[in-house]
């Protein structure tokens, strides 16, 4: 009975995207970012992207029953499917990101294919097991021509990478609308949301070369030491469990110390907004909060994290 169950569930999950010679191949996105602006144009326009609205729950229903979907982090979006049958169903993770140059880092072996003008790499993870209620698992990447990307990583019942591909082909049709922020009532709105983490560069005279600028990661020279400013999403609890240090503008900075004599570099977290919506890890994790992370230098990460808070409201 499960196989006939899997075998309809797949005879719909086929179909529920736009065919392969039907998907779009132009725009913005189909042309390639060459100079420093246009790159960050590229990553700008990325960063206002809501991940979720790439994969609305409407376009999930075919693949089964949308038990929960949550926003990891400002880039990030995760979705689990209940299927008929099956105990665990399919788990789906997507995130947006940017790559101008390179391949991306894949495990296995590689299958390459074409979805209009976005180049999609297939990692396919087959179940090690012949029992029916296994998954098998799928790494996907699809990388557009103006050095966009979508990454994507599922795993179902049966060919996990028919799955992935069914996906990415409603994904990607809906990246090229670029829905803002706010467009999946799924997402969570906070300070970070959309933000660029570089923001905070020139206040401490500090040019940031476009190779070292991410959607939520900035790499800066301070005083001639290398910084990274992170904005992301996390458990309350790891940053609360850390040191008091200091306070900006209200907010409090904890420290952490990587507890080596060798090393100077230490982290700098602050929680910058309310806990967003309850999560499925709430329950063992705590609540999951907004927050601005500086790692450095000791006698440098202070001077970042004040001059990066009170650039969020």
């Amino acid at each position: 009975m499960f196989l006939l169950t899997l075998a309809a569930v797949t005879s719909v999950a086929c179909g529920p995207g736009p065919a392969p010679d039907a998907m779009p191949s132009d725009g913005f996105w189909s042309r390639a970012a060459v100079s420093d602006e246009e790159k960050v144009t590229v990553l700008r326009k990325v960063r206002a992207i809501d991940v979720c609205a790439l994969l609305p729950r409407a376009s999930l229903e075919p693949f089964g029953t949308v038990s929960t979907v949550e926003d990891v982090r400002p880039d990030q979006c995760r979705a689990a499917i209940a299927v008929d049958g099956h105990l665990t169903g399919i788990d789906a993770t997507w995130s947006t990101g940017v790559m101008f140059s390179g391949e991306p880092a894949m495990d296995g072996p590689v299958r390459e294919e074409s979805m209009g003008d976005v180049r999609v790499l297939f990692d396919d993870e087959p179940a090690t097991s012949s029992d029916p209620q296994s998954r098998a698992a799928c790494q996907a990447w699809a990388l557009f021509v103006s050095g966009a990307d979508l990454s994507l990583s599922v795993r179902a019942p049966g060919d996990a990478c028919a799955t992935a591909a069914d996906l990415l082909r409603i994904a990607l049709v809906e990246f090229r609308e670029e829905p803002p922020h706010g467009t999946s009532p799924d997402t969570d709105r906070t300070v970070v949301t959309g933000a660029d983490p570089c923001a905070v560069a020139p206040l401490l005279g500090s040019l940031v070369p476009v190779r070292d600028q991410r959607l939520t990661t900035c790499k800066l020279t301070v005083d001639g030491h290398e910084a990274i400013v992170t904005y992301d999403y996390g458990s309350e609890r790891s940053v609360t469990d850390d040191t008091p240090a200091f306070t900006v503008g209200g907010r409090q900075v904890f420290r952490f110390e990587p507890g080596t004599a060798t090393s100077s570099i230490i982290s700098l977290t602050a929680i910058v907004g309310r806990a967003l919506t309850p999560g499925p890890t709430d329950a063992l994790l705590g609540p999951r909060v907004p927050k601005v992370s500086v790692t450095a230098d000791s006698s440098v990460a202070e001077k970042v994290m004040r001059e990066a808070l009170p650039l969020l409201p």
